[in-house]
Order: C-alpha cells, then sequence, then structure tokens
C-alpha cells in the first residue's frame, strides 16, 4: 500500500520536470531562431557596407599634370568626411593595366596618354548614386582634374538593393518575432492553468497575491536564464559553422557586436519569459470563480 502513493509521486515529478524542460526547449529554440534573424540582419547589413567599400571612385588628370601635384591633391583629399581610403595610382601602374586590358604595348604606337591618378574608397553612407554626383562636381572643380568616373549601374544596384534588402529582413526578423513569442507566451499561459486551481486554493487560505505571483515568476526567471544559455550555446555553434563555411559572410572581425547581440538575447529571454508569467498569474489571480472552468 505504500509503494502506491510513491509511485503516483514520482510520476508527477516526472510529468513536472518534463512540462519544465519542454518549456525551457521552446523558450531556447524561440530565442535561437530570433537570435539567427538578428545576425542574418546583422551580417547582411555589413557585408553590403563592406560591398559598397569596395566601390571605387578614380579621380582621371590631364597628361600634362605633374604627380608631385597629384600626391599633393591626394593629401587634401583623404581628409574629406566622405573618403573611408585613398591611394594614387602611378602612371607606371596605370600604363600596365591598360597594356593588360588591350592586350599589346600601345605606348609604341601611340604617345602615352594617362597620367597617374587617385583611386578613391568612399564610406558607406555617401555609396549611393546622389551622394557620388555632389563627390564628383566637388572634385571637378579642381582644374588639374579632367574626369571622375566610379561604376555608376553598380552603385544604383547596390544602393537600392540595400535598402530594399533591409526592409525585407526587417519584415521578417519582426513577423518571426511575433509568432515565436506568440508560442512561447501560449506555452507558459498553459503550464500556468494547469496550475489554476492551487492559486485560488492559495488565495482562499489567506495567501497575498505577491507571495502566490513570487513562485511562478521565480520559475519564469529560471526558465528564462536556462532557455537564453541553450540558445546562446547553439547560435555559438551555428557561427562557428557558418564562419568557416562562409567566412566573408559570417565575419569574427566584429565580436564586440556579436557579443551584445547574444547578450542582448539572454536579456531579452529572461524579460520576456518574466513578463509572461507575471502577466499570466496576475490572470488567474483576479479571475472570478465560474470562470475557473472556462
Amino acid at each position: 500500500m505504500t509503494k502506491y502513493p510513491d509511485s503516483i509521486d514520482r510520476i508527477t515529478k516526472a510529468r513536472l520536470r518534463l512540462s519544465a524542460f519542454g518549456s525551457i526547449f521552446s523558450i531556447a529554440l524561440t530565442m535561437f531562431l530570433i537570435g539567427i534573424l538578428a545576425f542574418f540582419a546583422f551580417f547582411s547589413t555589413e557585408y553590403l557596407k563592406n560591398l559598397s567599400k569596395k566601390i571605387e571612385v578614380e579621380v582621371l588628370f590631364y597628361s600634362d599634370v605633374k604627380e608631385a601635384d597629384i600626391i599633393a591633391l591626394e593629401q587634401q583629399i583623404k581628409l574629406k568626411p566622405y573618403i573611408a581610403a585613398s591611394r594614387v595610382s602611378s602612371r607606371e601602374e596605370n600604363t600596365q593595366n591598360a597594356i593588360k586590358i588591350i592586350g599589346n604595348n600601345y605606348t609604341d604606337l601611340i604617345p602615352n596618354p594617362l597620367n597617374a591618378s587617385i583611386i578613391i574608397s568612399v564610406a558607406p553612407d555617401y555609396a549611393n548614386t546622389d551622394s557620388l554626383k555632389k563627390i564628383s562636381k566637388e572634385l571637378k572643380r579642381n582644374e588639374i582634374v579632367q574626369d571622375v568616373d566610379y561604376p555608376d549601374f553598380i552603385v544604383k544596384s547596390v544602393s537600392n538593393n540595400f535598402q530594399k534588402f533591409q526592409w525585407i529582413i526587417l519584415g521578417v526578423c519582426a513577423l518571426f518575432m511575433l509568432i515565436s513569442m506568440m508560442l512561447v507566451a501560449n506555452c507558459i499561459r498553459l503550464n500556468i492553468y494547469a496550475k489554476r486551481f492551487n492559486i485560488k486554493s492559495m488565495l482562499l487560505v489567506g495567501a497575498t497575491p505577491r507571495f502566490v505571483r513570487k513562485p511562478f515568476i521565480t520559475k519564469g526567471l529560471v526558465q528564462g536564464i536556462w532557455g537564453g544559455i541553450i540558445a546562446i550555446l547553439l547560435l555559438g555553434v551555428t557561427l562557428y559553422f557558418g564562419n568557416r563555411a562562409i567566412p566573408e559572410f559570417v565575419d569574427f572581425s566584429k565580436m564586440a557586436h556579436i557579443a551584445i547581440i547574444l547578450g542582448g538575447i539572454l536579456l531579452f529571454s529572461i524579460i520576456f519569459t518574466v513578463v509572461i508569467s507575471a502577466f499570466a498569474v496576475n490572470r488567474y489571480i483576479r479571475i472570478k470563480d465560474e470562470r475557473l472552468y472556462l
């Protein structure tokens, strides 16, 4: 006779552990999904920024301009806020590049029309058509500058796609975050719903709402911590293999930003589960007796 209650107790404890594990697992998967979306948005933005840095503007000069004057102008240009990097490409370097493109040494037939030039990489905020047009006009005001050349078609494509891509990522992240949060919220509410009669019984024997609320919020806090930690571990493994597979996209040079996102995931996991637990238990603290059976 004594074994029967013990077996019931063991089954109940096992069910409670399974329920707690299910909640933690659901929270972890949700935070993992949110983290994946956050990292995808972050790395996509950084990748497009790096891509915009590779857009080069070439400042061309007349053939009779001295290279010393070109170097002096380059020193002035690099102080501009829209310049990410700049360098002087010598006459010899430009000539060799032209010979490679043409396929023969044209200087044997005609005088070399090329001069040294300045290669500019603009800052990401200025890598758009409007800004580059203004920069081009400003550089052309210098009387030794013959022309300013940049890949206008590529700039338009990168600029337009960058804005569209950001909005698409934002929309997808918001949608999946909302769905994931609703799923976790329902899971927490169901766990508290199963204990609604216990909540009412505690209130009937004189327990204060604060006393009733405390264990549920504490449980939500613990589950949020464990769910966040598991999500961070899963994200760490995913980032590691992502970096090995596509290092140019999953870039570990931004470790400070990666750490901030991971910390944000853990903090969000804790705050979210605590808030949902508090709202859910408050509902059953204030609910009328006749609605307990609904």
